[in-house]
């Protein structure tokens, strides 16, 4: 039947209804599901998009999967084979069309599709769309359908054994609690565990799927190029792919509209299934303003709506569909860094011409179970990153291409997105079935998602070819083998099927690697984690994490990290009162990287005393907090290096780095695990630490000896390359011909106030002031030697009695920075200073905004807050307080009130874990 409700670009669905728009007509299968155990003829209820944890859950048949060590405990679900089987209508109408198909736009994994009895196809994929024609085996009235999973685990098993040689790794290791073979099956690959996350390889139907007829022909997607001429003119690339009828000619006209110009496009085209698509360019004219699309901190994120609609030449039937696009270029530029071609090469992005920063993390799956993940969720997790002053996120190899709505959040917030192929830390298999599946993975997802403006890269894989060069899994032991699969799958499939898909964007085979250094060294590079080329990933866990000289000089750095636990409140919904201590069992079970625990206790030993109370549990909370401190110091550290780094070289052709996302922004589960955001979204110290580190104007002190070395990092201005005409070596500079000049208000110029406190009294002893004006984009503004300062402070008992702080104005006013100088366990003087929060006041032009007022009797390191189980963040937290007072905001994240925030809310600070 007709639907009165359905909009211009595209087909209305809903549940157990049939709905026609213009000859198409669509029975959506989303809803209520039989899910059986096939081995067990166990059945319940279960909801598509789906999975069969969740249908069990939604049952009561199983506890919460998460939940202490669940995942050894229903570890029988995922070997078991599960079906999912209801009804659904097809009309005459829709049975007399050319065309009947079910369309699955997600199967995980392996399955065997009927209707009514009849097979009538197979899924090996979980990130391809299938389509399947089902008209011969659908009649008019009530049709049954069923799709029989089968074990994602003894699928993976069954092809490591059917192979001509074992695929590395086999297994992953054993603190992981995982399943093997994860690299053998074209699925999430941690799903099957990962050092942060549990095994739970789920079957279901994940995405949307629906039965539709149609006579002639429908849009299904539409990719879009913008390509900036030399003339500063933009031409508006489109290409429209549609599904055709099995032996048809579709002929009709397309039409094409930039919403909001008079930009429109319309031409008569004929197409078959073989020639499905239809490739066009539209000149944009000067008088058309079109407004680029901007990173986070940049400018704008202007988005236009593109609306594409096909019309068949009887003009019985029309199919639409509607993107949201941005105008913006970008390209990876790897040049020589200077004459002496031995330094290596640049490894840095323009986006519209300009050079830009990359401040940002690293993406890992929500959840484990998909279908959990809102988009609301989503949402609150990228607004947390632009919170942050983040600019990208990197899609991580080893998840799944993400749901549309991360995308859409991330063009409309301005987070880059570095896109990942979903092949991490592992080989793979290149026989002729697996490289189809693959084929068609590529080609579908790239269609997908190219329209969105925040996709900046494809990447191949995640740390593929660093793992086969250091032979992480024996790949020594059959090299030769290994290498030759290596480069068929990456290079030899999945750069020219990319570039083939996508000629706007840049496409690397690895991360790390050594981008076209690799190219040129045949695909695989000597050392694919050097700092003269290209990304590496560092991780320093057993070395000083918070001096700069314990970190590599790379180009970009696209992961490192640190662990730290979520808050108690987090691990408490999954922990039973037993395990809530340091050394218990389960603590240990949820600890997956290898010696995780006593790693952090190591961490925690190299700038704090361990904590000591004779209380176990409140001893695990003081532990939580020094693991928050610790990795928030760190990745402070090590961010705040890199950025330093930005537009210099040293002898050796080390720096020009160009980009900090460490690793990671969220999390899959209540674990400890290197995420700034706990599972459910609650901001880690580290993440608080991000928005001063990640800050567009920066001052950013370390030690190095006895000397404090201060710069001032201003990224935030517009950016331009210069090259030294003698040297030929690449800096980056501000960019001054825009008009803005050394403006005051921009901070190019002013005063840099250093503050010397004893660690006793919040009266400072000493003060010195520093005129800069930035020529660079980092420019180190102050150095001394802390001895002589000391001396001149009257700071006569030695450095572990004082500090250092500095500011720009305001000391209340940000950016703010402070140099301990010496490790904390030294500190003398930090008193159990009383911290607590004397006033809760509601904001009157927001209602979930509250004022919070903090007091301290002295100097406080580390000041925390929380609010416990009411949702929300602060806008500081773990800061330093050398004054008696701070006001802080409370955004809540859900209806509360000023008496209940005041009862849920707690202060601490350093002193607090030694009284």
């Amino acid at each position: 039947m007709a639907s009165q409700n359905i909009a211009v670009f595209g087909v209305l669905t809903l549940s157990l209804c049939c709905f026609c728009y213009g000859g198409v007509v669509t029975v959506d299968l989303n809803g209520n599901w039989t899910v059986r155990d096939e081995n067990r003829g166990i059945s319940v209820t279960g909801k598509v998009p789906g999975n069969m944890y969740t249908a069990l859950m939604e049952s009561n048949m199983i506890h919460d999967p998460y939940y202490r060590k669940n995942d050894e405990e229903y570890r029988w679900i995922s070997r078991d084979d599960w079906s999912y089987s209801r009804t659904f209508q097809v009309t005459s109408e829709m049975l007399g069309q050319n065309t009947l198909e079910l369309v699955c736009d997600g199967l995980d994994t392996v399955a065997v599709i009927f209707i009514n009895g009849h097979v009538i196809g197979q899924s090996d994929n979980m990130f391809v769309r299938y389509i399947f024609n089902i008209k011969q085996a659908a009649v008019v009235g009530t049709n049954t359908i069923k799709i029989s999973f089968k074990s994602a685990v003894k699928y993976a098993a069954q092809q490591a054994a059917n192979g001509e040689y074992v695929v590395p790794p086999e297994c992953p290791v054993p603190s992981y609690h995982g399943d093997c073979h994860a690299n053998m099956i074209r699925k999430m690959q941690s799903s099957f565990s990962w050092d942060w996350g549990p095994s739970f390889p789920t079957q279901g139907i994940w995405k949307s799927i629906y039965v539709r007829s149609y006579n002639h022909g429908v849009i299904s997607q539409v990719t879009t190029e913008t390509i900036l001429g030399s003339d500063n003119n933009w031409t508006l690339k489109t290409e429209v792919f549609m599904d055709i009828p099995d032996g048809q000619n579709t002929s009709g006209n397309l039409e094409i509209r930039l919403d909001g110009t008079p930009v429109t496009h319309q031409e008569p085209i004929s197409l078959t299934r073989d020639n499905c698509s239809v490739s066009i360019s539209i000149a944009i004219p000067k008088t058309v303003p079109i407004k680029m699309w901007w990173p986070n901190g940049h400018g704008n994120q202007t988005l236009y709506k593109l609306y594409t609609f096909f019309t068949s030449t009887n003009g019985q039937e029309m199919s639409g569909k509607k993107i949201d696009i941005g105008f913006r270029t970008v390209e990876v530029v790897q040049d020589f860094v200077s004459a002496n071609q031995s330094q290596g090469r640049t490894f840095y992005f323009r986006i519209n011409n300009k050079p830009i920063y990359f401040k940002g993390s690293n993406w890992i799956p929500a959840d484990v179970f998909l279908d959990r993940v809102t988009p609301d969720y989503v949402n609150e997790l990228l607004q947390a990153a632009a919170d942050v002053n983040m600019n990208v996120l990197r899609v991580w190899g080893g998840g799944v291409y993400e749901m549309e709505e991360l995308y859409e959040a991330a063009d409309r917030l301005g987070i880059m997105i570095w896109q990942d192929f979903m092949f991490g830390c592992a080989m793979y298999p290149v026989h002729e079935s697996f490289m189809d599946s693959v084929a068609s993975e590529i080609t579908y997802q790239v269609r997908r998602l190219k329209h969105h403006p925040s996709i900046v890269i494809w990447s191949g894989n995640n740390e593929n070819e660093k793992a086969l060069i250091q032979s992480w899994y024996n790949t020594d032991a059959n090299f030769t083998r290994y290498k030759s699969d290596y480069l068929t799958l990456y290079k030899g499939l999945m750069a020219p099927l990319v570039a083939r898909e996508d000629s706007s964007r840049p496409f690397i085979l690895s991360s790390p690697g050594n981008g076209v250094e690799s190219l040129q060294e045949g695909g695989v590079a000597t050392e694919p984690w050097s700092e003269l080329y290209g990304d590496i990933h560092e991780y320093k866990y057993l070395l000083p994490f918070y001096l700069d000289g314990t970190y590599r000089i790379p180009r970009f750095s696209s992961e490192y990290g640190l662990q730290a636990y979520p808050s108690y409140e987090t691990l408490k919904k999954v922990y039973a009162p037993e395990d809530l201590t340091y050394w218990s069992d389960l603590n240990d079970y949820r600890q997956h990287h290898p010696a995780g625990n006593v790693e952090l206790m190591a961490e925690i030993s190299m700038l704090f005393t361990l904590p000591n109370s004779t209380d176990p549990n409140q001893r695990f909370k003081d532990s939580i907090y020094l693991t928050q401190i610790t990795q928030a110091v760190g990745i402070k550290a090590e961010t705040e290096h890199y950025r330093r780094w930005q537009n210099r070289l040293d002898e050796s052709g080390r720096g020009n780095t160009m980009g900090a996302m460490y690793w990671q922004l969220n999390d899959i589960w209540q674990a400890p695990t290197w995420a700034s955001l706990e599972y459910g979204g609650q901001w880690k110290m580290l993440h608080y630490f991000a928005r001063h580190f990640f800050a567009p104007l920066l001052i950013s002190p370390y030690m190095d000896g006895d000397d404090v070395y201060v710069y001032l990092v201003a990224d935030h201005i517009p950016v331009v390359e210069d090259r030294h005409p003698d040297t030929h070596r690449l800096t980056f500079r501000p960019d001054y011909s825009t008009g803005l000049g050394k403006v005051r208000g921009l901070g190019l110029s002013g005063q840099l106030h250093i503050v010397m406190y004893s660690w006793n009294n919040s009266t400072p002893l000493h003060s010195w002031v520093q005129q800069y004006s930035l020529n660079e984009t980092s420019e180190l503004v102050f150095h001394n030697n802390t001895l002589d300062m000391m001396k001149e402070a009257g700071c006569i008992q030695g450095k572990n009695f004082c500090f250092l702080f500095f500011h720009l104005g305001d000391p209340g006013n940000e950016p703010v920075a402070w140099q301990p100088l010496t490790e904390y366990k030294s500190v003398v003087g930090l008193k159990n200073s009383v911290v607590q929060v004397v006033d809760v006041q509601q904001t009157t032009t927001d209602k979930q905004v509250y004022n919070i007022t903090v007091t301290a009797g002295s100097i406080s390191v580390f000041v925390w807050l929380d609010a416990h189980d009411i949702r929300g963040r602060f806008s500081d937290n773990g800061f330093l307080m050398v004054t008696s007072k701070k006001l802080v905001q409370f955004y809540a994240s859900e209806p509360t009130d000023v008496s209940s925030l005041r009862i849920a809310l707690t202060v601490r600070s350093l002193a607090d874990v030694y009284h």
